[in-house]
């Protein structure tokens, strides 16, 4: 009777440990350093939001602990409040250890115990210094702009960084199709479907065939399967007409512009890094415009009065239409847009040429075209 009462208490505990297991089957053991508030938040990315799930305080020693349930694959935030937060890919029965800095949460400084996590880290750091470089070019180029150094010296630097953003481009393709992973999807912004179908053909199967429920796999999916049906913005295809109202009221058609090479340039009033953008493309119109090359700037402004005023503003002096639709505009979704500042430049005969050429990979492009 002893020996049986023993095994019913063992049995019981073994089954209450495994009830617990199943409830928590999610572990996650973190560091914050500089910590700005005494609480991590652990929230999950559903649809367009993130749903608060739980909050954890912060020891003397600077750790914090989570048990959650996972019963698929998913995005997950922390945070300590605020817009700044660590993206984390949780996956049932992940242990994750992770260490944090609240100066700079968006990359962790180390991370173990959840594979999806540990592979968009080592994305994240990877592309980040690639970026780098890039800056790094940037800046050298900057400084022999205007200089007699400028056609010799800028042309090797608006090369290298070509080729460093080739390179970078390369790098996340071949991540993205070794180890299909939900970290894939944040990356879409970098490579993007409509520009990208080849690597899409590949990649968009695949993503779909290991996580068939997830709802972002199915969105990303069904962005695809939409833009086989659409013209293929790779180059040598034709640009699509663009045919859109003037600040003056009038209509503007892409095709009048044949027979000069056009940077179609998608952009905003409310886009910074597009209004960063302006001053370069503006020295580069007025270095080549009377070489046969033109822009065509396409707003995604909501309203008149501020697509105006940021022309007048920069000084763009080259053609601008707009339906003033936002997102919705009927050029942007015709081109794919899913981002700005996007440019596609075409050809005297209205084929494109290249697609997302900006700042020194546009100029060593016109440099090729033009001869000087």
């Amino acid at each position: 009777m002893i020996r049986k009462l023993i095994f019913s208490s063992i049995l019981l505990s073994i089954m209450g440990f495994a009830q617990a297991q199943l409830l928590n089957n999610v572990s996650i053991d973190g560091k914050l350093i500089n910590a700005k508030a005494p609480v991590v938040y652990l929230a999950m990315i559903g649809g367009n939001a993130a749903i608060p799930l739980d909050t954890a305080k912060i020891d003397v020693n600077h750790n914090f602990h989570f048990d959650l349930m996972v019963d698929k694959p998913g995005f997950y935030q922390l945070s300590q409040g605020g817009n700044d937060f660590t993206m984390i890919i949780l996956s049932p029965n992940d242990r994750m250890k992770i260490s944090l800095d609240a100066t700079f949460l968006r990359t962790p400084l180390s991370v173990s115990g959840s594979w999806e996590t540990e592979k968009l880290t080592n994305i994240t750091k990877k592309l980040a210094s690639y970026d780098a470089k890039k800056q790094d070019l940037e800046s050298q180029y900057r400084k022999v702009y205007g200089t007699a150094a400028q056609d010799s010296v800028g042309k090797v630097l608006a090369k290298e960084f070509e080729k460093t953003e080739q390179s970078k481009i390369s790098f996340l393709k071949t991540s993205m199709l070794s180890e299909p992973s939900l970290s894939g999807l944040l990356f879409m912004n970098i490579i993007k479907i409509p520009e990208n179908m080849d690597f899409y053909e590949k990649y968009a199967p695949q993503i779909k065939k290991k996580y068939p429920d997830n709802i972002f796999v199915n969105s990303l999916y069904q962005q695809y399967m939409s833009e086989k049906g659409k013209v293929k913005l790779s180059p040598g295809a034709m640009a699509p007409e663009i045919s859109l109202p003037t600040p003056e009221g009038t209509t503007f058609s892409l095709s009048s512009l044949r027979g000069k090479v056009v940077l179609i340039d998608f952009w905003a009033s409310w886009c910074s890094p597009c209004r960063r953008a302006n001053p370069h493309v503006l020295s580069l119109y007025k270095k080549y415009h009377d070489k046969g090359f033109d822009v065509l700037g396409v707003s995604l402004d909501k309203t008149k009065e501020s697509w105006i005023k940021a022309i007048k503003d920069d000084g763009l002096i080259w053609h601008h239409v707009s339906d003033l639709k936002y997102w919705q505009s009927e050029a942007g979704r015709a081109y794919g847009v899913q981002s700005i500042p996007h440019t596609v430049l075409i050809d005297r005969e209205g084929k494109i040429i290249a697609v997302g050429l900006r700042d020194a990979s546009l100029e060593a492009k016109l440099k090729e075209i033009f001869g000087f």
